[in-house]
């Protein structure tokens, strides 16, 4: 739902196909949650580059934490909201590479151009801060990230 201009439109969409009492599940992300170690200023640019970028096409990098209203408007009883935190440390090898190279770091390089022509961010600024976020995955990187799972009743 991150990605849609009318979140609520989908959910009362999704609504329609579900028997009265039948349930939803929804799980988004919400980028303002992210943190990392070794943090530089120039890797929290990189980072604050998918939002920008996010927010430029229309959708809610931050969706996550709006699950409760965005389910409420759209007609659901018996919302419950409950965080669900990702950590990732070098204890972690799969979710090293699943998780944060494979698809937070390859999400941030998804919007360089867009990030650079937008004059937001330098070249020069783009690589390091790359680079400074692959460092969360080595040796002594560590790495953040908070979902909200919503569940509702028809």
């Amino acid at each position: 739902m991150e990605h849609l201009k009318d979140p609520v439109k989908a959910l009362k969409e999704l609504k329609k196909y579900l028997k009265t009492g039948g349930t939803i599940t929804v799980i988004e992300g919400d980028h303002g949650s992210c943190y990392f170690h070794p943090e530089t200023e120039e890797s929290v640019k990189a980072w604050e580059s998918l939002i920008r970028a996010q927010k430029e096409l229309g959708g809610d990098p931050m969706i996550g934490r709006r699950l409760y209203p965005l389910m409420d408007a759209a007609g659901f009883q018996d919302i419950e909201i409950t965080p669900r935190v990702v950590y990732v440390d070098n204890s972690k090898p799969g979710l090293v590479d699943g998780f944060i190279r494979k698809t937070i770091i390859a999400m941030v390089e998804g919007v360089k151009d867009q990030a650079i022509n937008s004059g937001f961010i330098s070249h020069g600024e783009w690589e390091k801060g790359i680079d400074d976020l692959y460092k969360s995955t080595e040796q002594d990187g560590t790495f953040f990230y908070n979902f909200f799972k919503g569940t509702g009743r028809k």
